[in-house]
């Protein structure tokens, strides 16, 4: 007992060492996180309905058989994550991992589907999400040599991830999800409001057209206005990454990407319970995007999960303050290690 408190104290002093600091966030990104970013190795493949789908993996040790796999949220690049990929790989847990990082169809850097505007967020079918990812895991991941796979993803990507369990149940022998979209708030308007109005767009042809109240990229910065982060730092990181990568930017979300999510987000929430390997599920009290009762239920229902609430975070737990950001990261060393 006495050694496995030292080795999770050690994780926890090592991880807070080497996590980036608010106070000089800029600096040491530019030190840190750039060099990362041009260290990852890129490369595509083709996904369902021959979509290329652009992903980076990065490791310090090719030796290594742990493989950590990060599913991006909506309209984020897989860039985003390399502070994420720094934290996890300094301190204790230095050198252990292979990362693999995917940018799902439609954003970041994959390609765009035929006859959209290339900044608007659109999906064919919500399934092609998963056998994008299940493609991923079969001729990039697994053949690198895993001993233990490993998946963290955040929002969109959560949710793609928790399908993607529930029917492929042997890939993954641990998972944490951040901010799951298992259930999308729709505020203003109630979730039956608003699956009427999609339904309606969608009758009337409009599928590939903007859903109510949504827009193409702008590129308008306004932190305090901001539903994603509490940390003014991190979202200038986030509206950054648009600048240095203008192929990914993405605006609102289409008629036909909202009626996918609703409904294979209600087929996942008829079976948390065939989740069976442990799960760590991170969730904010200062949520816009993602229902949190359907987060409390998952962990719930779900075989062996913790859950972490994070009442003074906005969406984007693993991007918000130094205070909650590193709350989840030393719960993600301990989880994995």
């Amino acid at each position: 007992m006495l050694k496995k408190i030292l080795l999770l104290v050690s994780f926890t002093l090592s991880t807070g060492a080497f996590a980036l600091s608010e106070a000089n966030y800029a600096l040491e990104y530019q030190e840190k996180i750039i060099p990362l970013i041009n260290s990852f190795q890129y490369g595509v493949m083709k996904g369902e309905k021959s979509i290329f789908i652009h992903y980076a993996t990065y490791t310090t040790n090719p030796d290594s058989s742990l493989c950590m796999v990060i599913l991006p949220g909506r309209s984020e690049p897989l860039e985003k994550y390399a502070e994420v990929v720094h934290t996890m790989n300094n301190g204790a847990t230095a050198n252990t991992y292979k990362f693999f990082l995917m940018d799902h169809r439609g954003q970041g850097t994959s390609s765009r589907m035929s006859g959209v505007q290339s900044d608007m967020g659109y999906v064919d079918e919500f399934e092609n999400y998963v056998l994008d990812l299940k493609n991923f895991m079969d001729t990039v991941v697994i053949p690198s040599g895993c001993s233990q796979k490993y998946l963290l993803a955040h929002s969109l990507g959560a949710g793609i991830a928790v399908n993607f369990m529930q029917e492929y149940p042997q890939y993954f022998d641990k998972a944490a999800l951040s901010s799951p979209m298992l259930k999308i708030m729709t505020a203003p308007y109630s979730y039956k409001v608003a699956r009427t109005i999609v339904l309606a767009s969608m009758a009337a042809g409009r599928g590939k057209k903007f859903a109510v109240g949504q827009k193409g990229f702008t590129g308008v910065r306004n932190f305090e206005a901001n539903t994603f982060t509490t940390s003014k730092v991190r979202y200038e990181m986030a509206m950054n990454m648009f600048d240095m990568n203008p192929k990914a930017r993405l605006g609102g979300v289409s008629n036909r990407w909202l009626n996918e999510v609703m409904k294979a987000t209600k087929d996942i929430r008829k079976n948390y319970s065939e989740l069976r390997i442990p799960l760590r599920v991170f969730h904010a009290g200062m949520e816009s995007y993602s229902e949190k009762s359907e987060m409390i239920r998952l962990c719930d229902e779900a075989a062996y999960c913790k859950r972490t609430y994070l009442e003074n975070s906005k969406h984007e737990v693993l991007m918000d303050s130094d205070a909650n950001r590193d709350v989840v990261m030393n719960a993600l060393v301990e989880f994995f290690n």
